[in-house]
């Protein structure tokens, strides 16, 4: 499956891959459902399903382990990613995905890589204008409560956010 425009490393018919970090993050608010609404099946390398067993122990059969792929090259940009976000974007490359969800620092990187991302806060965001959220400030406010602030933009981001939100009604 070739990628969508030379240069990329996603494309437009590839699965949505999902991160530790991110997954943890919906567990955390009892969000996850909104993955299947979403996007049907998501994949997620099997290391990373591993490492998430203590908050979800059994997988919905909406979030499909998938073999890793630890012989897969990563761009040079993403070579300081954990070992759980490098598997993550390893899978992605591989597979190729059509979006990796993924939280934090690595996820500018992976996009300056040419890797189709998003996280936690603007996947909320669409839930919210598809219908499958009635709010986002209570579920990020139950982030950053709950101690998924490392998911969160800064706080001038967030703040031009709930104008944005606030002026879709």
């Amino acid at each position: 499956m070739p990628p969508t425009r030379p240069g990329t490393l996603t494309t437009d018919d590839g699965p949505v891959v999902i991160s530790e970090k991110t997954l943890r993050a919906l567990v955390a608010i009892r969000k996850h459902s909104l993955l299947e609404k979403l996007y049907g099946r998501v994949a997620i390398s099997a290391q990373v399903a591993s490492c998430v067993r203590d908050v979800i122990p059994e997988l919905p059969s909406y979030i499909v382990p998938v073999q890793d792929q630890p012989l897969q090259q990563l761009p040079e940009r993403v070579c300081s990613a954990t070992p759980s976000e490098a598997a993550t974007l390893r899978l992605a490359i591989a597979l190729p995905a059509s979006l990796v969800l993924i939280d934090g620092p690595i996820k500018e990187k992976a996009k300056l890589s040419f890797i189709k991302c998003e996280g936690t806060v603007p996947l909320l965001v669409q839930a919210y204008r598809e219908g499958h959220l009635s709010a986002v400030k209570p579920m990020v406010k139950a982030l950053a409560t709950l101690g998924h602030e490392d998911v969160l933009p800064p706080p001038d981001l967030l703040e031009a956010l709930w104008v944005a939100l606030d002026k879709l009604g």
